[in-house]
């Protein structure tokens, strides 16, 4: 049997407006759901900034300092989150045994992302292993303490994004 036709078989064979993975538990499809579309912009948003960061500072930071090192890691961590979880959240969002088709192309497309995002994580993990010991070199010469409480209030928006996801996805599950 090909590919095509199991995938067929697997949406069609249960009319459950969700995937048959969560046998049923709307609950949990309504967690994961919200878990995923908020984690999707939060990774967007964190690996946007800083890329932006990194771009902005192209000229002033060389490739190998510690902070350029930091800033890729995040990057690519963040990617990795914004990928995976992306790619899970629009199977969520794209579950329709009633659309044969539509639920198809979400499902290849999940196949196509998650290998770019085991491929941001396989990178990330590389730099960590290989900067590790120039970060915390550099780390320990200054130690100097990091005042995080003053950075509260930028998580303002990291809050709106999961407020909305938990809306969203709590309306998903109800209308469902």
């Amino acid at each position: 049997m090909s590919d095509d036709r199991i995938v067929m078989k697997m949406i069609t064979a249960n009319r459950n407006p969700i995937p048959s993975s969560f046998n049923g538990d709307l609950s949990l499809y309504g967690i994961n759901l919200f878990l995923m579309t908020a984690m999707t912009f939060l990774g967007l948003m964190l690996a946007c900034r800083q890329a932006s960061r990194i771009w902005a500072q192209r000229n002033y930071d060389h490739p190998l300092d510690p902070v350029s090192l930091y800033r890729c890691i995040t990057f690519l961590a963040a990617l990795a989150v914004f990928l995976r979880c992306g790619a899970e959240a629009l199977l969520l969002w794209g579950w329709s045994p009633t659309d044969v088709e539509v639920t198809k192309r979400v499902v290849m497309a999940k196949r196509w992302i998650d290998p770019l995002a085991v491929w941001c994580g396989i990178l990330w993990m590389t730099i960590v292993m290989l900067g590790e010991p120039g970060i915390e070199h550099q780390l320990r010469k200054a130690p100097l303490p990091v005042d995080m409480w003053s950075r509260w209030p930028t998580l303002v928006r990291a809050l709106g994004v999961l407020v909305l996801s938990m809306v969203m996805a709590f309306a998903a599950v109800i209308l469902r």
